[in-house]
């Protein structure tokens, strides 16, 4: 009876408690690991904007006088949309245009023709009297030694700047000539102690009267030798500084003058130039750009081509050049852009320049357009209730109809793709504590815990690239 009981306990087992577990398994659901194309990608709401704002005003204070555009107007670049009461810049501007045009009048350059002739005259006599205080062969030799040493700077500069064996002969043969110059210096000026002084300003004193008067030379004995030497009495170094400077002065009025009546002439200011005329003239110029440039600011023109989005102006009110913000002209030229905002969630999945999208605007339905991501915005956006990811994107090609801006689209940025890969159901992966994925595989009648590498995955499906073949039976339940 014991043995028939175990035996009948068995048979129960086999059938019945096996039969139950195996309906238990069987009722697990499962999926087909197969092969096939993945796309990751996000969707997203994004807004048609200009790809080009310009928010401006005037950059003076004043009445408006004229208003010319409308909003929704077409502008371009340059062109003149307001304008303030410009009644005093054009009179200071008038007045500054003629100040200048006085001094290129006729009259203007006669009398700087009649300076540089007065100046020549002097020039003239105070090279006589520095010539006469010490001998027209001393201001020969300074003056040929001065305009070798200029030669002489110009030509080391030549060959530092461009070294070669030709210019290294010129240098040498300007420093021979300088130091030959040099020496004719030193002999004029002891020609001059030898004998210009003597001859020149001697002392002489009338004896004798009538007939007998006559003039004879005054002497004196020298202390330390005690010979007797005649009296002269010649220029002090004050008397010969003072003929230098009578005379440079002189020169360099001739040489400003000339420079000056060139610049009426041609109207170019040579760089450097220097002198009270120039200056005048400079001040002049520079007075008439400042009138200009006031008035010019009395007008509002458009610094790009684009639309009239706002205008806060009206003729005969008053406005003040710290109100930068009266017009607002945008840029809708085609391709289109759009600004584009995806869930926080999306950041690592279609979040990267570069990524292609698929848009579709509200006014435009079930009509898609490709186009780029072309830039992310390194943090994410607060201004909703959660934090967005924040795109700008571009189209990638132009509209057959215009769209105002602001017109809001539907937007799917493609994050990435693969072809005839392993797929499987993302209900099936289960993530580890150390990171890693694992599956449960039906194997030979069993459940096996196998583990995965997966790479892309959307919200059904993922890629894997080992530990799975197609055909095979995964549980993902």
């Amino acid at each position: 009876m014991i043995l028939l009981a175990a035996i009948g306990g068995y048979t129960y087992y086999s059938k019945v408690s096996l039969a139950a577990q195996t309906t238990d398994e069987s009722a697990a659901q499962t999926a087909i690991v197969r092969r096939g194309d993945l796309v990751v990608s996000a969707s997203g709401t994004g807004t048609l904007i200009a790809q080009t704002d310009a928010v401006f005003g005037f950059e003076a204070s004043g009445q408006v006088t004229e208003v010319y555009v409308r909003i929704g107007d077409q502008v371009e670049a340059g062109q003149l949309l307001a304008q303030l009461d410009d009644t005093l810049p054009q009179m200071d501007y008038v007045e500054a245009q003629q100040a200048l045009l006085e001094l290129y009048s006729a009259a203007s350059i006669a009398a700087v023709q009649q300076e540089i002739g007065m100046a020549q005259d002097t020039e003239y006599y105070a090279r006589e009297w520095l010539e006469y205080l010490i001998s027209p062969e001393v201001v020969e030799a300074e003056e040929n030694l001065a305009i070798a040493e200029q030669k002489l700077a110009d030509a080391k500069m030549e060959a530092k700047a461009n070294p070669s064996d030709a210019v290294e002969q010129a240098l040498k043969e300007k420093e021979q000539a300088v130091t030959f110059l040099a020496e004719k210096l030193d002999q004029a000026w002891a020609y001059y102690e030898n004998e210009y002084l003597f001859e020149n300003f001697a002392e002489y004193e009338s004896v004798g009267r009538g007939r007998n008067a006559r003039q004879v030379l005054v002497t004196y004995i020298d202390p330390n030798t005690g010979e007797e030497l005649p009296e002269i009495n010649g220029p002090s170094s004050a008397d010969i500084a003072i003929a230098r400077n009578n005379l440079a002065q002189a020169q360099e009025t001739i040489r400003e003058d000339e420079i000056y009546l060139e610049v009426l002439k041609t109207g170019v200011m040579p760089e450097g130039a220097t002198g009270a005329k120039l200056t005048t003239l400079y001040e002049a110029q520079l007075a008439v750009e400042e009138a200009k440039s006031a008035l010019e600011v009395m007008q509002l023109s458009a610094p790009i081509s684009g639309t009239v989005t706002s205008l806060d102006l009206n003729v005969g009110e008053q406005v003040d050049k710290d109100t930068s913000s009266v017009i607002t002209l945008s840029q809708l030229s085609q391709p289109y852009t759009l600004e584009v905002y995806l869930d926080e969630a999306d950041w690592t999945m279609a979040a990267q320049v570069g990524n292609k999208v698929n848009v579709t605007f509200d006014l435009l339905d079930e009509q898609i357009f490709p186009g780029t991501v072309t830039l992310v915005y390194p943090e994410l956006s607060e201004s909703s209730e959660s934090a967005l990811v924040h795109l700008i994107v571009q189209l990638d090609q132009r509209l057959s109809q215009d769209l105002p801006a602001g017109t809001g689209a539907d937007v799917e940025v493609v994050g990435g793709g693969a072809q005839g890969v392993v797929l499987v159901p993302v209900e099936a992966l289960h993530k580890t504590e150390d990171g890693k994925y694992v599956v449960t595989v039906n194997q030979n009648g069993q459940q096996v815990e196998r583990e995965v590498e997966i790479g892309l995955q959307n919200e059904t499906y993922a890629e894997v690239k080992s530990g799975l073949e197609a055909g095979e039976i995964v549980v993902t339940q």
